[in-house]
């Protein structure tokens, strides 16, 4: 009962997210059912599992606030804060699914984490395919609104396929985009560096002054701790990108997937 709360309270977490407000409160009435005055326990169960299983996003899949309760969620494509400066196709809600062996063992990590002190924050993580081809459509646009925070010393066409991949392993449901946050304060961790700023500064081993800051000893240290306690746990990382990871052993490791995140 414990799992199906926990799933039951994603949901509602999910909803809540969705820009349609009425359409929020019919789904919470809906997720709420009958009086339970009025029915018994064996039919409480049949409706609370009947509920559990129509919150699964995907066969294979599930949403990673249901294995990791405190896990803060920023889809930055689910806003208009990304390099596109618009939220991407298929983000209908700030909720995080990854597929069921990957949130498994990104839960061990998020123990350990914790162990240490801090939660995690996630980025991305499943990406549908439509997403994918909305940063293609994109890149051949003359859009370049948040170019100065994200991709000051490239051009456009330079963050193909180095940076965004036309077919890219988030659509495959393993793979997450990450970091980790102070437990006590809520306060990010200072990888001296954000998510999805495209350059050398953002390779893990980076060290020293950019245009947009500066990474320093103790920010390098940061993004090793990240990448220790991910790699312990059967996850490898991105040359490219601090905060990218992949499960070694994905489940998926042919298919990209185009399902909403709702």
């Amino acid at each position: 009962m414990l799992v199906l709360s926990m799933i039951l309270a994603t949901t509602l977490a999910c909803n809540a997210n969705k820009t349609d407000s009425r359409q929020a409160a019919d789904t919470a009435r809906d997720t709420i059912g009958p009086d339970s005055a009025s029915i018994g326990q064996t039919d409480t169960l049949k409706i609370g599992y009947a509920q559990a299983t129509a919150t699964i996003p995907h066969d294979g899949f599930v949403y990673v606030k249901t294995l990791i309760p405190d896990v803060v969620e920023d889809l930055r494509y689910a806003t208009d804060n990304n390099f596109m400066g618009a939220k991407a196709d298929g983000y209908e809600a700030n909720c995080t699914i990854l597929s069921e062996p990957a949130a498994k063992a990104l839960k061990a990590a998020a123990d350990e984490f914790r162990e240490l002190g801090y939660v995690i924050k996630i980025y991305d993580a499943y990406r549908p395919q439509q997403a994918v081809t909305h940063f293609v459509q994109w890149s051949q646009t003359s859009d370049q609104r948040n170019k100065a925070d994200y991709y000051p010393t490239l051009s456009k066409a330079k963050l193909f396929p180095t940076y965004i991949a036309r077919k890219s392993g988030h659509s495959r449901g393993s793979t997450v985009d990450m970091t980790i946050c102070h437990k006590d304060s809520g306060k990010e961790v200072d990888m001296g560096g954000h998510f999805d700023y495209f350059g050398q500064p953002s390779h893990p081993d980076f060290m020293g002054k950019y245009a947009g800051g500066n990474v320093t000893r103790k920010n390098y240290e940061n993004r090793m701790t990240l990448r220790k306690v991910m790699l312990k746990h059967g996850f490898k990382p991105y040359a490219n990108e601090w905060w990218h990871f992949t499960l070694k052993d994905e489940p998926y490791p042919q298919t990209y997937f185009d399902f909403p995140i709702k």
